[in-house]
């Protein structure tokens, strides 16, 4: 293991003693201790923007938290009741898309139990829900996303607030999307375009637009997943949206690399990259780099591909995503494949496969199904590559797109 890893090895040791003979965990350990990362070579392989994004160090969440304790701490006695709730869930979406998502949560969960009247604040109420479905969202608790969006539903459809319950089907749209439930999703997302027909809320309309996008992607719509994606992206820059702009980014560099248009969508995860490390914006980056290293293993740069994977699990782990961390579980096996480590290689795939199972997440369980198979298929295992490749068999025949890209995970806004 490598130094910077703080897990006590000796407390470590004594669990996996528990469990497994002691010949096991010695095996285990000499696994574990072996440096398989690759090295780039010399300073020449690198421009400027990818020593940037590879040299970045992240905040830390404690300097967040000290901040934002003095903010409210001032807050709180000069304004309002309302004007500080508001705040509050202000900064727990700031905190969200920071990275901080335990400490996102913590916010959003003080100021549901200091808002006592739904009746009084029910649209502040909503919005909250609203927040920390996003926040299970993005850790794959898809029952408390759930949860959380009835929730939110419920309130804006007795205060009849339709751009309320617009954002709820759009949150559930995404949910299903990820799910790999598509036609759920192309269905919510509908049902919040009509909501906003007759609404002037041009930012609901570009999140919208932009998972809609991100459907047509999926469904090989190339013209379409264009045409929402542009859409989206002029009204965010209009209205000064950062965050938003650098997650369409990620998104438009998604859709050229299901294009295999790779120098395009190197420069779209790279906007994405440099916008979100001007401004702190920690959850865009762990899908731009998985972008980058499944880019980079397809021009066959597998020093690069590796370094943007390691930078990837680095946040991944900190937002606890366990939805990225399955897809570079999957291109680290693409890697080690690639440079024939066969038996890493495999342990990869399969740790990607399990984790896509756990979270009940389809298309990305399908995508990495087809990478094991076919690895088993070349290593002449092809018995062991039979149900692998029929359980992706079974959920692509249900989609038009039977492409596989792995490595890429859509941004929901």
């Amino acid at each position: 293991m490598k130094n910077k890893n703080k897990l006590s090895l000796k407390e470590f040791k004594q669990i996996l003693n528990t469990y497994l003979p002691k010949s096991n965990v010695k095996e285990l350990f000499e696994m574990l201790n072996e440096d398989v990362s690759l090295k780039i070579n010399s300073e020449g392989e690198l421009t400027e923007t990818e020593k940037m994004h590879l040299d970045y160090e992240f905040p830390k969440g404690i300097d967040y938290r000290i901040t934002i304790d003095k903010v409210l701490t001032f807050c709180t006695n000069i304004l309002p009741e309302e004007k500080t709730f508001n705040l509050l869930l202000d900064l727990s979406q700031l905190m969200f898309f920071s990275g901080e998502i335990s400490y996102s949560l913590e916010l959003a969960e003080d100021l549901l139990s200091k808002i006592n009247s739904v009746e009084k604040y029910p649209n502040i109420v909503a919005e909250t829900n609203l927040m920390i479905s996003k926040i299970y969202w993005s850790q794959a608790y898809w029952d408390d996303c759930n949860h959380y969006i009835n929730e939110a539903m419920r309130i804006f459809q007795s205060v009849n607030n339709e751009t309320g319950i617009a954002k709820c089907h759009n949150m559930l749209g995404t949910l299903y999307g990820e799910k790999g439930e598509f036609d759920k999703a192309r269905d919510h997302l509908k049902n919040a375009l009509k909501y906003l027909s007759k609404k002037d809320d041009s930012s609901a309309r570009a999140m919208i637009y932009t998972n809609l996008g991100i459907l047509s992607t999926v469904n090989e719509e190339y013209e379409k997943a264009i045409w929402n994606h542009k859409n989206a992206l002029g009204i965010f820059n209009k209205l000064g949206d950062i965050r938003r702009v650098a997650r369409v980014h990620h998104n438009i560099g998604m859709l050229y690399t299901r294009m295999e248009n790779y120098d395009a969508a190197l420069d779209e995860f790279n906007n994405c990259i440099t916008l979100s490390l001007e401004n702190d914006y920690l959850s865009n980056c762990a899908v731009a780099y998985i972008g980058k290293s499944f880019v980079y293993t397809q021009v066959k740069n597998p020093a690069l591909a590796d370094a943007y994977t390691e930078k990837a699990m680095e946040i991944a782990y900190k937002l606890n995503d366990t939805l990225s961390i399955a897809d570079i579980y999957k291109i680290k096996g693409m890697i080690q494949n690639d440079m024939k480590n066969f038996e890493l290689s495999e342990e990869m795939f399969e740790n990607s496969i399990r984790l896509n199972r756990d979270i009940q997440s389809k298309l990305n369980e399908a995508e990495s199904s087809v990478q094991l198979g076919e690895f088993l298929q070349k290593n002449n295992r092809a018995e062991e590559a039979k149900p692998y490749l029929q359980t992706a068999a079974n959920f692509f025949n249900g989609l038009k797109n039977e492409k596989i890209t792995a490595g890429l995970v859509a941004q929901n806004i």
